[in-house]
């Protein structure tokens, strides 16, 4: 091959793989530790783009990441509220942790609508199944979420009634929703 048909990077990398440590067990990092002893809810994400950390800052709850790291040891005395957007993909990844960690693991969870207006039968029928396991908490399509950083959203993004009806189904499901909500 010559020097012409050589990509830089390729070179680089190549140069600099045989004297890369591999990382050691000390050198690893060990998993952020959330402060759960508020009766704060742990809100969980199923799947990627749920809304967890969305919800978590909207409702003064702690954003436990992803349910794929998550141990069920974790779990804060406000209750554990797995996330998940309403589609197919989304009640898919909420049914696997639910398989795994078990239902008694979560309080409930809460499915994030995907669009505008009514979903489609078979999600709504998906939806029904779901609820099955775990008590189900609807939230509305708030457009105005999706132009906020996580971190700056607050109640006031969410409609009044909407959000009443939200805190209330989760409250029902059993998730201590005190403290300030943004």
């Amino acid at each position: 091959m010559t020097s012409q048909n050589t990509n830089p990077w390729v070179t680089a990398v190549q140069a600099a793989a045989p004297t890369a440590p591999a990382p050691t067990p000390e050198t690893i990092s060990e998993p952020a530790v959330v402060e759960l002893s508020s009766p704060r809810p742990l809100f969980l994400s199923a799947h990627g783009g749920a809304g967890a950390t969305v919800w978590a800052s909207v409702l003064d709850g702690h954003d436990g990441g992803s349910v794929t790291t998550w141990m069920p040891s974790d779990s804060p005395r406000g209750g554990t509220v797995l996330v998940l957007r309403s589609t197919v993909d989304g009640i898919s990844a909420a049914k696997k942790a639910i398989a795994h960690h078990g239902a008694n693991a979560f309080t409930c969870a809460l499915a994030v609508a995907a669009a505008p207006g009514r979903p489609p039968r078979v999600i709504s029928d998906e939806l029904k199944i779901l609820a099955g396991a775990v008590p189900l908490a609807h939230t509305p399509w708030v457009p105005t979420l999706l132009i906020r950083r996580a971190a700056q959203a607050t109640t006031a993004d969410i409609p009044p009634k909407d959000l009443t009806k939200i805190t209330a189904e989760l409250t029902k499901a059993g998730v201590t929703l005190e403290g300030e909500m943004k």
